[in-house]
C-alpha cells in the first residue's frame, strides 16, 4: 500500500542523529573517563567523548560500540552499556542540527591501553571528576553520566562491573569511593553491603602484606544493573 505521507518541503529541517559515549573505568583508585582529542574542526585538538553520527540502518547500541572502537582502537566491549539521555539543544553543534543519544559504559577491569583512531589525535583515560575543558556540550553529558553512575550505586550492583570476578571488600569500597569522590566509613560500608546479600565468599584468600584477605564474588541471585 503506497504511503500517504506528503513529501517534505524543500526548506524542511534536516537533523543528524549521533551517539556520544561516556565510558568509565577505575585506574589507580581513581574514576577515569575515556576521552579523545579531536583531529578536525570544530574544536580542533579539544578533548571530547567518543562519538559520531549513526549510520543508516544502524542500531544505537551498535553505533556506540563502533565509535568506541573506531576512535580509540580498543577491541574490548563494555561490561555494561546503557542509554543515558538525549541531548537536542539548538546550536549544540555549529555544523548543523545534531541530536545526540548519549550512552554510559563501564569498561572491564584492567582496561588501560587506548590510542587514537579515526579522525582523532589521541585517546586517554582522564579524571572523570576533574576533566579538561570538553568540546560541544560534552561537559553536560559527562555530568549526567556521573550522576547516573552514582545513583546506580544505590539500587543496582553496577560497582561490581568495575572489578574482576573475585575481589576484596577494600577493593569494592575503593570503587564506591572513586565514583562518589569521597571516603566512606569502613565499618559501616561493610555492614551495609554484606547485609544486602549481593556478595558471597569465594572460599579463596589473597596473600599480601599482613593477613590474607577474603575474596568475594557476586551472589548468583544478586540483581544486576538495569540495561
Amino acid at each position: 500500500m503506497p504511503s500517504t505521507m506528503p513529501p517534505l518541503p524543500a526548506d524542511a529541517l534536516v537533523v543528524g542523529l549521533a551517539v556520544d559515549v561516556a565510558a568509565f573505568a577505575i585506574h589507580d583508585g581513581e574514576l577515569r573517563v575515556l576521552l579523545v582529542q579531536r583531529g578536525e574542526g570544530p574544536h580542533l585538538r579539544a578533548w571530547a567523548l567518543p562519538g559520531g553520527l549513526v549510520h543508516p540502518g544502524e542500531e544505537l547500541v551498535q553505533a556506540s560500540l563502533r565509535v568506541l572502537h573506531d576512535e580509540t582502537s580498543m577491541d574490548l566491549e563494555p561490561r555494561h552499556l546503557e542509554q543515558l539521555h538525549t541531548f537536542a539543544e539548538v546550536g549544540r553543534d555549529p555544523r548543523g542540527r545534531v541530536v545526540s543519544v548519549a550512552h554510559l559504559a563501564v569498561l572491564p577491569h584492567g582496561t588501560v591501553a587506548v590510542q587514537g583512531g579515526n579522525e582523532v589525535l589521541g585517546a586517554e583515560w582522564l579524571s572523570a571528576h576533574n576533566p579538561p575543558p570538553l568540546a560541544f556540550d560534552h561537559a553536560d553529558i559527562l555530568a549526567h553520566a556521573l550522576a547516573r553512575l552514582q545513583v546506580r550505586l544505590e539500587y543496582a550492583n553496577l560497582a561490581l562491573e568495575f572489578l574482576p570476578e573475585a575481589f576484596t571488600l577494600p577493593e569494592l569500597q575503593g570503587v564506591y569511593e572513586a565514583i562518589l569522590n569521597r571516603q566512606l566509613d569502613k565499618r559501616n560500608f561493610r555492614k551495609k553491603l554484606l547485609a544486602q546479600g549481593v556478595l558471597t565468599p569465594s572460599g579463596e584468600r589473597r596473600s599480601g602484606v599482613g593477613r590474607p584477605a577474603q575474596l568475594y564474588r557476586r551472589a548468583k541471585h544478586a540483581r544486576t544493573a538495569a540495561l
